[in-house]
């Protein structure tokens, strides 16, 4: 049997990837860019090329071949149809992996916050998502595809309601709201008439994080902003409406706990609780009865990929602890 087990989690924005050995003792751990064929500008050839770059980086420096990985776990950003499945599956055995698992990145979060790796992840960071996998092993994923899937979260989606709120107490009559002043002394205009100008010229020069943007929704709630709270609240009902969707789907039941763990930048930094209480007060009315517990994830998620591979090999979460510590701040 191989010596080592491989964790990748590979974003639209950052990855990483965890070197680990069987006994769940961390060896290397790298940092990279995006890995999300989405996000490269040559697709799945650029990716295929900077995740050989990085498995020789981690792997030669530490004097192992892929020989002597005996699993690994890939959640990768991106792979969210059965034909992205098959192309990144193929990609990995030419790059030498022969036992893996690859999921979604936002499924990274279930055995991160849980080391049995059974619940429901919902990620709230730059994108919006949820997964879930049941004690069978049977696993679902809830959007990630954008309108497609009616995605309602993420820091993208929160910066252009925040932008499309102001435009809309401009020039539909629409409630006011406090983050109108501060969105136009942020775009430095005195005009409205020049809002869909300086917005357009700011994202074609890059100098507009759209994303950032979603702060103001948070700091506009402490304000007690109405437009503001009712956005976090749409937000919240419809992450519980996907939670419930899930429960049913994959046949959770009352007699067992159900662990919701909650991952990405917008839940686990988020500056008021409206947003999370919506949401667990939502699924409360939806659910009652069921054993529902929430865990704010407080590892990267990539200590879920080494656990996921870790149990694959029979461990069956006793390295949990010792992988999630060597991990945690990383």
């Amino acid at each position: 049997m191989g010596e080592y087990v491989i964790g990748l989690d590979a974003g639209g924005t950052k990855s990483h990837l965890a070197l680990f050995d069987t006994t769940g003792t961390l060896i290397d751990f790298a940092h990279w860019g995006p890995l999300n064929h989405e996000s490269l500008s040559g697709s799945y050839e650029q990716l295929e090329d900077e995740l050989e770059q990085l498995l020789k980086k981690i792997l030669s420096k530490n004097n192992i071949t892929m020989k002597q990985v005996a699993y690994s776990a890939l959640g990768m950003a991106g792979v969210d149809t059965k034909l992205q499945h098959s192309i990144e599956s193929e990609m990995l055995r030419r790059l030498g992996f022969e036992k893996f698992t690859l999921v979604n990145d936002a499924f990274l979060g279930i055995p991160a916050g849980n080391p049995a790796g059974t619940g429901i992840c919902a990620i709230n960071g730059t994108g919006c998502t949820l997964a879930g996998v049941n004690k069978e092993g049977k696993t679902l994923q809830i959007g990630g595809v954008g309108f497609i899937s009616a995605d309602c979260g993420g820091g993208g989606y929160m910066g252009e309601m925040v932008i499309s709120s102001v435009y809309s107490e401009l020039f539909r009559k629409a409630e006011p709201t406090c983050m109108t002043p501060v969105l136009l002394k942020k775009l430095g205009i005195s005009n409205k008439y020049d809002f869909v100008d300086k917005i357009y010229a700011k994202i074609e020069e890059e100098s507009l994080d759209i994303a950032a943007c979603s702060r103001m929704l948070f700091e506009a709630v402490i304000k007690n902003d109405k437009v503001a709270a009712r956005i976090l609240c749409d937000i919240g009902k419809s992450y519980a409406g996907g939670i419930s969707c899930m429960i049913e789907e994959m046949n959770f039941s009352r007699d067992e706990d159900i662990f919701i763990v909650l991952a990405g930048s917008v839940f686990v930094k988020g500056e008021h609780p409206l947003l999370l209480d919506t949401l667990k007060e939502t699924v409360s009315e939806a659910k009652p009865g069921y054993r529902i517990k929430y865990t704010l994830l407080d590892v990267p998620p990539v200590a879920g990929a080494v656990v996921w591979a870790l149990n694959m090999l029979g461990d069956n979460g006793a390295s949990y602890n010792k992988v999630c510590s060597q991990l945690r701040n990383r």
